[in-house]
């Protein structure tokens, strides 16, 4: 009997191998694609030893439209995963970014030099001339307080000497505004007694002139002494 020919089955079973890798991958590009293993390559079909040339050009083609298939499958899930990687990086990038010179952010730490001895006594001797700066400071302090106590003294001391400068030199205006009225009234009494002098040698005058007496005889006035007269020799005697 005729063998069938074998092409009409194996060009329906690649069609429906083909639909089905569309559909797979439609239906996995809903959700976050991940690049899986791809699809097996359908099996040779092998006709009947006596099928020839036709069988085995066939069998070629079938194997062609299969790779082409599996390439084609293979760049329809590389690009949305090369898209999700890419938004992936440049939200990290975003999140995270790197500084200006291109080197990471995190540096690390200062060596620690507490186990060297030098900068322990640097550290040492510096906080002993930072006590030393405090003592002279706080001595320097103690040194202008005591001036400023003994400014204030001699300040109060300055204040009583003018107060008692003033109170002694009103005393001084006082008393010699005293002694210029005296002085005044002891002049005005000369002037009396000088001209109370004047009067009585005035009114003694034409007694001393008598007939055939000599003015030479006549007594000394030899009483006693006026008021005027007193006065005259108080002003002499000064």
């Amino acid at each position: 009997p005729p063998c069938p020919s074998p092409g009409p089955p194996t060009e329906e079973g690649s069609c429906t191998s083909s639909d089905d890798d569309v559909e797979g991958l439609r239906r996995r590009q809903g959700h976050e694609p991940r690049p899986g293993p791809p699809p097996p390559a359908p099996a040779p079909y092998r006709g009947p030893p006596d099928a020839g040339d036709e069988d085995g050009l066939s069998m070629s083609k079938y194997l062609l439209g299969a790779l082409a298939l599996v390439a084609v499958g293979l760049l329809v899930i590389s690009g949305p995963v090369e898209s999700v990687v890419s938004r992936d990086v440049e939200a990290e990038e975003q999140e995270s970014p790197l500084p200006a010179d291109g080197k990471d952010s995190k540096q690390k730490p200062p060596p620690s030099d507490a186990g060297d001895p030098q900068s322990v006594q640097s550290v040492n001797l510096l906080l002993d001339k930072l006590a030393k700066e405090n003592q002279e400071i706080r001595l320097m302090q103690a040194e202008l307080q005591a001036h400023k106590e003994e400014l204030r003294a001699l300040l109060q001391k300055s204040e009583g000497e003018a107060a008692a400068a003033g109170a002694q030199q009103q005393s001084l205006t006082a008393e010699n505004a005293r002694l210029r009225a005296a002085l005044e009234r002891e002049t005005a009494a000369l002037r009396d007694a000088q001209a109370e002098l004047q009067r009585l040698r005035a009114a003694g005058t034409p007694g001393s002139h008598r007939t055939g007496e000599p003015a030479a005889e006549q007594p000394p006035c030899t009483g006693t002494p006026t008021h005027g007269e007193d006065a005259a020799r108080r002003e002499a005697a000064r």
